[in-house]
């Protein structure tokens, strides 16, 4: 969820989910750079496959997007509730998964 960091690779499918779909975009855009594009990590940690573990509930990986942490920045100022779901949700469901 930075916006600042350096990562590579090929681009993902859109997801047919519309919602996910979004999410993607917004995780293309401001979360990759950092947690890399399929979301292995790099500067930020690995967020494939791990997310859900760590965020049970999807409100505290939504509260970690909206607020920061650590030298994260937060989002809230530049997100709505909705995409941070989005994002959140792309997190969860999509990277990281066959």
């Amino acid at each position: 969820m930075f916006a600042a960091c350096a990562s590579g690779g090929s681009s993902a499918a859109v997801p047919s989910d519309p919602v996910l779909a979004q999410g993607q975009q917004i995780y293309v855009q401001n979360c990759a750079s950092c947690h890399g594009q399929a979301g292995g990590g790099g500067i930020g940690p690995k967020l494939a496959g791990l997310v859900e573990k760590r965020y049970p509930n999807i409100a505290d990986q939504e509260a970690v997007i909206a607020n920061g942490r650590s030298s994260m920045p937060k989002f809230s100022s530049r997100l709505s509730a909705a995409e941070i779901n989005a994002v959140a949700r792309y997190e969860r469901e999509a990277l990281g998964v066959k």
